[in-house]
């Protein structure tokens, strides 16, 4: 059970899926493997959606881009439902050793970035103990009103629908590496490689992804589901997905978006680009007759996007297909964890 990242699935359905409290027939989606949100019923046509995430507090990174952490992750989640987050509750278990200053700063930064998103902080708790190392502070629940007839999920992906995927590969681990250990980036990848890679770690929102989309009501309305590439890369991703909505898969990996920065870091560490936290790069599934302008209309405002598969009827029909032959699509753990702690402990800055 004491594995770095998420829990293990298995123990997640055992533990958490089906013990979930009194049974309230307005929650519509409730906790499952490969679905990003919640879902509560409101009224007629009106819900609530909402999600959770460990906030971050890494000192390598500082208090600035920690805090950016603690919000766009889990505004990404709740980006997946096809709305804007709204409301936050943080709730903080710091280490005793946290400056004020740092403190100070810290909330700051996560104020600055919710009034960026245009999201209402409405409460939470914070506390103090002697926990030990981590680079975890706490969690953020956030919050949004939706339509329910237009609210998107990766149960409602159906079969022989186009998947999407923008940006690169590996975005988020690629920024994170390169940023906590600059001077082991630099010497390997050249100064220019690293500041690109770190500057990268502000794209990692897909909220941009969304207010393009939503431009076009009619062709937004059409998308199933998105997902965001967190834990277990692109290829996570798409596992979680299928897994969610019940279908099988085939991806082809050349198709697989992966910048030079990304691919070059991720050898420099020696991680797997596709399996890796992917958070920033968005899932998209859709009826294959608006593929086509689902992807002009995101590369017309900026974001590279491009198909790189398509969902299959047979749910357990699901394989990666490479320039060589086809494997079988299946969860791994993510490599990016061990990564990060080797080089810490390693001290390779």
């Amino acid at each position: 059970m004491a594995k770095t990242g998420k829990i293990e699935r298995d123990l997640l359905e055992e533990l958490f899926t089906q013990q979930t409290g009194f049974k309230n027939s307005k929650v519509l989606q409730g906790p499952q493997f490969g679905v990003d949100t919640a879902l509560i019923r409101t009224g007629e046509n009106t819900g609530l959606v909402t999600a959770s995430d460990p906030t971050s507090l890494v000192p390598s990174l500082g208090m600035k881009d920690s805090a950016w952490l603690s919000v766009v992750l889990t505004a990404n989640d709740i980006a997946t439902s096809g709305f804007l987050p709204q409301y936050a509750q943080f709730v903080f278990n710091f280490s005793e050793d946290l400056r004020d200053e740092e403190l100070n700063e810290y909330w700051h930064q996560i104020h600055l970035f919710c009034k960026g998103m245009k999201i209402s902080i409405t409460g939470g708790h914070t506390g103090f103990s002697n926990k030990g190392p981590t680079t975890i502070s706490g969690a953020v629940t956030m919050f949004s009103e939706v339509k329910l007839s237009l609210a998107k999920s990766t149960v409602f992906i159906k079969p022989n629908q186009d998947l999407i995927l923008t940006k690169t590969a590996a975005l988020s681990s690629a920024a994170i590496l390169a940023k906590s250990f600059p001077k082991h980036t630099s010497l390997h990848l050249g100064q220019e490689m690293q500041k690109d890679l770190a500057d990268s770690l502000y794209q990692i929102s897909v909220l941009p992804e969304l207010q393009i989309l939503r431009s076009d009501k009619e062709l937004f309305s059409q998308i199933s589901g998105m997902h965001d590439c967190t834990e277990g890369g692109v290829l996570g991703g798409i596992y979680e997905l299928c897994e969610a909505s019940e279908t099988g898969v085939e991806i082809h990996r050349n198709k697989i978006p992966l910048g030079e920065a990304q691919n070059q870091l991720c050898q420099l560490f020696d991680i797997d680009p596709y399996r890796c936290i992917a958070a920033g790069s968005l899932l998209i599934a859709c009826p294959k007759e608006i593929t086509k302008n689902v992807v002009n209309l995101l590369q017309e405002n900026g974001i590279r996007a491009g198909k790189i598969g398509e969902t299959l009827s047979e749910k357990t029909n699901r394989k990666i297909i490479t320039a060589k032959d086809e494997e079988k699509l299946i969860y791994k753990e993510d490599p990016y964890w061990k990564a990060f702690f080797n080089a810490l402990e390693n001290r390779l800055d």
